[in-house]
């Protein structure tokens, strides 16, 4: 025997080839030492694993030499530059600044998104002056080095580490990270993973330079590669179904269990046996204690390598069972050498099929070979044929195909077994299906809008947990205002990102159910009301007697159980489903005593909503793309109802209700419905106050500019200055210029105007917390000394807002979040993991934000939208009197870190102020305002709950109390009455021009009623005309700053006992001190506004002027 030298190069790379091949040769040098003297192992490699080493090293009498050859290595200087978390396309222009002609820069970026996004936002940020070229790994090596010899920049995954050539390589940006599939044996999922790279492979990285001449490498991470010496073998990382089969098929007809001991790195023992147990699932191995082949596993062994398991199961169910192999033959030659589905976009419409991937891939071979099998092999000519046909830009693609396809048809030429077989052709979907459904009948989806959830997702049907979409380029895609297809079976399911649960669904094709007979079991769970509802009237009992012949059905527990064949279990599935939907409909009901405030500003805010029922279509939409539940808002206004019809199946159907009794929660303690989109439009700053808010107006756009650039928004979020802020405007961006939603609260103040920042400290992962809500459901929020805190946003009424549109959009900018679900909201957890910091956003339905009538402090007023690039707009008119607060005010306000309140101060709002004073240093200034906004002008008047907690409220109570040890506060309400307040206004300023220091003397008194006379003030205030003209100071209103002198004037109401007494603002202006008796008085005197009478122990204050005196709280009491 002649000597044998085996040479293996790149080792460093460990895939599972490379570790496959060691393991055998150590293997036949271990058994058959008499090959020791024969054979001669070179592994080369520019960094070796000892693992390697110690393998060889412990086979007996095997010599081992070591060659380093220092004089290999870069034959030009190299320099090394760090420059951590830098932006790479930054560095890119700056080096294509200073190159020398013909020099080339190689940059390595993580992934095949990122190298196409790289590339279109350098040709964009340059103007078209910089063109990068894409190095991926599924591209035809034609084209690999025609971008290499024509370009200057190229961007690339690991393919450019080692088997590409570049003639005048300079420069190497390395970002150090790689993306790598990892497999997962518990979930049976092979998810990409972002991982540091090895130092191995960053020294192949920095070995592509100094070969033509002098080279720079730009370390753009911020990580020692020490610290990882070599990557994680593909071999303990990986399935290994088809490599334990194919072992066990060869010569050795062992497996892993057999040959890990000749590995250099050993899969986990739960990984082998996780694999050997999927073997005997596919019916390959026989049961335990055996180690041998089946039956079918040994015929499945006689067929050529088709890459998968499943794929030559595929194969044998058409060759033995369905009459088209030739069909599967083709198919499996043409998508052995796809990587991608990126080959559907270039394909002419006439190859596209109705029915799917498979048949518009199986059209392109037929195609082609119907055209070679009928020509000689000379007359054969490729080009032309892709030219004639519109195939030319996959010529490459097919030329692997009809390589790979001939090398088949040879081969089972030779096999008396499948010879004939193998020449049989049907092209009918229907056949072709049922044989892919021999092998990847785990891939069947179904549709969620069958199951009456989101409309454009699926389910694997034997798992209920795994979501997945269509890839885009898959010739099923349908558009949104289309139904998708009913069931579906798909070749790849990628997890493309750990980020997101829904997979992507690759090479589909669709199936009918009875095409499908492998048996599934499935769970259908039920709530009380569901179980209820299938056993009346017999359904559950009817359905059994429908389908117990063909399979097995139990409800038991709240759970419907189904076995069976796939096809039946699925119609009975869905029949079931079916028969769960029913109809439900229930009015907004107003559960307060009647004639009560509550009751009043109820029905009162029920009648405007009933006028406004388009706000509840945004939460019509959702429920019908997300669950298929149909919503229907019906209002009678004459009988003063607004009626909803739900119909769904009924847990979603309660989860509906809930959600609308949560809307009547807010409701109930909203005074004035807004619309959404009302308050003050944004405008521009003055220009005094402008000319210094440049900065203010330059971060509203980075917000509300919907034709902000690529390259900028990939700045903020990757870019060296990307800060937690600077992430948190691209992610308001998204927010209000691509779903058209508003900003609102502390990020527009602190951030945007304010232009402050504070942390708690310096371990961002301690900034966010979690709460539980009232549900029991976890829920985040960040630590209170973090500014700015949270990004608060409401939803548009005039479009359905997808929440799963939304987080691709940041995924698509490497943001990643957390979804949360209240019955008004929606939080997200963003950005926990990044080095920057996270930060939540807030959500808020458009039917809820219409019971946002109250603002905390005035600082917290402003908004900004779409398209407004350098305004502020005010959430609820303040600028009014008695308020008057401008835009320009807040501003100020903000730059000065000081605030006023604007509603009565309950323990919610004491909590803010107690934030904003004690935790971020900010100043209140000024008395707590009461802002109300104006009532619709059927309601010229409002009566406002003045909350038990305020401040206010229980000052009161105190002030009552003298009153009698016995008095019960009923309720407190604050009277909003627009035309009496702009009359009292107007009055005030009468007055105080004839007082001095321009003071009206403005007084909190007391003025007690009955009867008539308290709705005549509430409606109308102190009316003239209704003056006391037998009061001791003559014609005029009388108030008290004793409660116990205005309560001698209540009366208790025959009904209930209680009495009511006003508390109210009256301006005293100069008063006129009267200690004795004047009933002939009718206004005050000559150069006075008012009247003080101190004739008996309760002084009395009489003003005689319409407008004088403002109904300010109405207060009900027993005594």
């Amino acid at each position: 025997m002649k000597s044998i030298v085996l040479f293996i190069d790149e080792i460093h790379e460990r895939s599972i080839n490379i570790d496959l091949c060691l393991a055998l040769i150590a293997r036949m040098l271990t058994f058959k030492k008499e090959l020791i003297s024969k054979i001669k192992v070179i592994i080369s490699s520019t960094t070796l694993d000892t693992s390697v080493e110690r393998l060889f090293s412990s086979i007996p009498h095997i010599k081992l030499y070591h060659f380093n050859i220092p004089t290999i290595g870069p034959i030009y200087a190299l320099a090394k530059f760090y420059r951590p978390n830098e932006n790479v396309l930054d560095i890119v222009q700056e080096l294509y600044k200073k190159r020398q002609r013909h020099d080339q820069i190689l940059c390595f970026v993580n992934s095949v998104s990122e190298v196409n996004q790289c590339c279109r936002l350098l040709t964009e940020i340059s103007g078209g002056t910089i063109l990068a070229y894409p190095l991926i790994q599924s591209q035809q090596a034609s084209t690999q080095k025609s971008f290499i010899e024509h370009g200057s920049v190229f961007f690339s995954t690991t393919v450019a580490e080692t088997s590409l050539t570049f003639p005048s390589l300079k420069y190497v940006i390395d970002m150090g990270m790689i993306n790598i599939p990892v497999y997962d044996y518990q979930s049976k999922k092979t998810t990409l993973k972002e991982v540091r790279a090895a130092e191995s492979t960053i020294k192949q990285r920095l070995g592509r330079l100094g070969r033509t001449k002098s080279g720079e490498y730009y370390a753009l991470y911020d990580f020692d590669p020490k610290d990882k010496p070599f990557p994680i073998p593909q071999i303990c990382q990986s399935d290994l179904v088809n490599i334990e089969y194919s072992l066990r098929k060869s010569h050795l007809q062992n497996g892993l269990n057999d040959l890990k001991q000749f590995l250099p790195d050993k899969p986990t023992q739960e990984l082998i046996d996780s694999t050997i147990q999927e073997l005997r699932l596919l019916n390959v191995l026989e049961s335990e204690p055996s180690n041998e082949l089946t039956v079918y596993g040994k015929i499945l062994a006689m067929l050529p390598d088709f890459d998968s398991i499943q794929m030559s199961k595929c194969v044998l169910a058409a060759l033995e069972k369905y009459g088209c192999g030739d069909d599967l033959i083709r198919l499996a030659s043409i998508l052995s050498v796809l990587e991608t589905t990126t080959i559907f976009q270039k394909l002419p419409q006439y190859l596209k099929s109705p029915d799917g991937d498979f048949m518009t891939l199986l059209n392109v071979m037929d195609e082609v070979l119907l055209i070679k099998q009928s020509v000689s092999v000379k007359q054969f000519d490729l080009d032309r044929i892709c030219q004639a046909k519109g195939l030319t830009n996959i010529k490459y693609i097919i030329e692997e195909a009809l390589r790979r396809y001939a090398n088949l048809e040879k081969l089972f030429s030779h096999s008396s077994e499948f010879r004939e077989k193998a020449r049989l052709a049907s092209g009918q979907w229907e056949l072709i299906a049922k044989s892919l459904l021999a092998g990847y009948y785990e891939n069947i989806f179904v549709s969620m809008k069958e199951l009456h959830d989101r409309i454009h997702q699926f389910v694997r049907y034997n798992d209920k947990n795994d979501i997945a979409v269509l890839d885009l380029q898959s010739t099923l895609i349908r558009p949104k205002s289309q139904s998708p297809v009913s069931l579906i079976i798909a070749r790849e399911v990628c997890y493309s990102s750990a980020n997101r649960s829904k997979a992507i669904l690759s090479f589909v094709g669709e199936i009918k159910p009875e095409w499908m007979n492998h048996t599934i079991e499935r769970q259908i769970y039920l709530d009380h009301d569901e179980e209820n509802r299938l056993n009346a009237n017999n359904r559950y009992l009817n359905d059994e007697a429908k389908f117990s012949n063909k399979l097995n059905m139990l409800l038991s527990n709240h759970m419907v159980s189904l076995k069976g064949p796939a096809d039946v279990v699925l119609n009975a599935e869905l029949h079931l489903r079916q028969e769960l939907i029913s109809e439900y409909t229930f009015n907004l009901e107003n559960k307060n005593p009647p004639n009560t405030a509550s009751y009043i500003n109820l029905s009162r805010n029920f009648e405007s909503v009933m006028k406004m029922t388009r706000i509840f279509h945004p939460l019509i939409w959702r429920w019908k793309n997300q669950k298929q539940v149909e919503i229907t808002v019906d209002s009678d206004t004459a009988t003063k109802t607004c009626k909803i019809t739900v119909n769904g199946i009924y847990s979603d159907i309660k989860k509906v209700k809930d959600e609308f009794n949560s809307f009547v929660g807010w409701l109930q303690n909203c005074a004035v419905i807004r619309h959404p989109n009302a308050g003050v439009p944004p405008r521009n700053l003055r220009p005094q106050m402008r000319r210094n808010c440049r900065d203010i107006e330059k971060r509203i756009s980075c917000i509300t500019d919907s034709k902000r650039t690529s390259i900028d928004l990939y700045n903020s979020v990757k870019g060296p200055k990307a800060t937690r802020e600077t992430r948190m405007e691209v992610v308001a961006w998204i927010a209000v210029c691509k779903f058209d939603c508003r900003l609102e609260g502390g990020f527009v103040r602190d951030w945007v105007v304010g232009n402050y920042r504070a942390r708690s400290n310096d371990n961002p992962s301690s900034w966010l917390q979690y709460y539980v809500n009232k549900n029991g459901q976890q829920l985040p929020s960040m630590v209170k000394e973090v500014v700015p805190a949270d990004l608060d946003c409401h939803l548009p009424t005039h479009v359905y807002f997808d929440i799963d549109k939304f987080q691709d959009e940041l995924l698509k900018f490497d943001i990643k979040c957390k979804v949360f679900r209240e019955d008004w909201r929606y939080v997200i957890s963003i950005d926990e993991d990044a080095r920057t910091g996270p930060f939540v956003m807030d959500l808020i339905e458009p039917h809820i934000a219409l019971t946002h009538d109250r603002i905390d402090f005035d600082v917290n007023n402003l908004f900004l939208e779409k398209d407004y690039t350098n305004d502020l707009g005010m959430r609820v008119d303040i600028q009014r009197k008695p308020y008057f607060i401008e835009l320009e005010m807040i501003v100020d306000h903000i730059k000065n870190k000081c605030f006023q309140v604007l509603r009565p101060v309950d323990w919610v709002v004491k909590e803010r102020i107690d934030q904003m004073i004690n935790i971020r240093s900010w100043v209140q200034i000024g008395e707590a305002l009461s802002v109300i906004p104006d009532p619709h002008p059927y309601n010229h008047v409002l009566l406002v709950p003045l909350p038990s907690s305020a401040n206010l409220y229980q000052h009161l109570i105190s002030l009552m109390g003298i009153i009698s040890n016995a008095l019960q506060i009923i309720s407190i309400e604050e009277i909003k009455n627009p035309s009496l307040e702009d009359t009292y206004e107007a009055m005030k300023i009468v007055i105080a021009k004839q007082c001095a220091a321009y003071n009206p003397n403005e007084q909190l008194l007391f003025h007690g009623t009955h009867g008539a006379g308290i709705e005549g003030i509430t409606e109308y205030g102190f009316d003239d005309r209704y003056y006391n003209p037998n009061g001791a100071w003559g014609r005029g209103a009388y108030f008290a700053d004793d409660p116990r002198k205005a309560h001698n004037y209540t009366a208790p109401d025959a009904i209930n006992q209680t009495r009511v007494m006003f508390f109210n603002k009256v301006l005293l202006g100069n008063q006129s001190v009267q200690n004795a008796w004047n009933n002939s008085l009718v206004s005050a005197p000559k150069g006075y506004h008012s009247v003080q009478g101190t004739l008996s122990i309760f002084t009395e204050y009489v003003i005689y002027r319409y407008g004088q005196a403002l109904p300010y709280l109405k207060i009900t009491y027993k005594v």
